[in-house]
């Protein structure tokens, strides 16, 4: 996948992941709170992510993918 393509599905799966770990119950068991807790880590450090290569995508190599 090209690199200019790999940052908003990076986002978008990222934004998923946060609402779908929203929509969880997790006062109904310690098991479901822990994967609230996952899915939320794991969206947060997608975001982070790609924005950190949004972030390097501006400084020179062009031309690259």
């Amino acid at each position: 996948m090209k690199k200019s393509r790999q940052t908003p599905v990076l986002v978008a799966a990222s934004i998923l992941l946060i609402i779908i770990s929203s929509l969880i119950p997790s006062d109904q068991s310690t098991w479901l709170g822990a994967l609230q807790t996952l899915m939320l880590g794991a969206g947060l450090l997608g975001c982070c992510m790609a924005f950190w290569r949004f972030a390097k995508g501006g400084k020179g190599g062009k031309g690259k993918d």
